[in-house]
């Protein structure tokens, strides 16, 4: 009897999320011609025709020109948290963020600083990978850091301004990168009122060389979903 090896439905789903977060934050990288070769690797793998709709639209509309006009200097639209994180200062807020960064071993290559929203939206794909990978493993407990991560994450950082850039992008944005940020407002709610949890606090199991994701990076080798 040949041996099972479909993948378990909590772990399968893993996968999709974290796919689902690879692709909005892929939406708002530089368009480069690496970056569309990751989209179109990336496009088969999306767990449905809506968020594959979003990839073709953006393999299509994309363009240097509209990136600058929407995230550049002086651009509609501020894809920074430390640009709506008016009561803390920068330096501790990018501090915090490198804590949560070095906690898990994620290096994202992109050129863009740590509080860009292609950079956090990587870093939460990257957190649903380490939990596949560590339910794959048997390792609950590292499953279950990595998840609670993603929530904190989700609520102390992106709910900061998720809201903002949605807003910002449904007045100045095309239709893809709107209906993307509203997806990311949906699910990452509201600013927190209340104080946020510093990423320092993550123990060191959370890096644990027994469970990896292959390369820590954002870039080609941070989701392979084919060979």
């Amino acid at each position: 009897m040949a041996p099972d090896l479909s993948v378990p439905a909590a772990i399968a789903r893993l996968f999709e999320e974290a796919a689902e977060w690879r692709l909005l934050g892929l939406l708002f990288e530089y368009p480069t011609e690496a970056w569309r070769r990751r989209l179109e690797a990336l496009s088969p793998d999306l767990p449905s025709e809506s968020l594959r709709g979003l990839a073709a639209a953006a393999l299509a509309q994309a363009s240097s020109g509209l990136h600058v006009a929407l995230f550049g200097p002086g651009g509609a639209v501020r894809a920074r948290e430390v640009s709506y994180r008016s009561g803390v200062q920068p330096g501790y807020l990018m501090a915090e963020l490198a804590a949560y960064y070095e906690a898990f071993g994620y290096q994202p290559a992109l050129d863009e600083p740590g509080d860009h929203m292609a950079v956090t939206l990587g870093f939460v794909s990257y957190l649903k990978l380490k939990q596949a990978y560590a339910l794959a493993a048997g390792a609950t407990e590292h499953a279950r850091i990595a998840e609670e991560a993603a929530a904190d994450f989700l609520h102390d950082h992106l709910g900061a301004y998720a809201g903002p850039v949605a807003a910002a992008l449904e007045d100045s944005g095309p239709a893809y990168l709107a209906q993307a940020a509203r997806i990311i407002h949906s699910r990452a709610g509201d600013p927190p009122g209340g104080a946020r949890m510093s990423g320092s606090h993550w123990p060191a199991e959370a890096d644990s060389g027994e469970i990896t994701c292959g390369s820590p990076a954002a870039g080609d080798g941070l989701i392979q979903f084919h060979p």
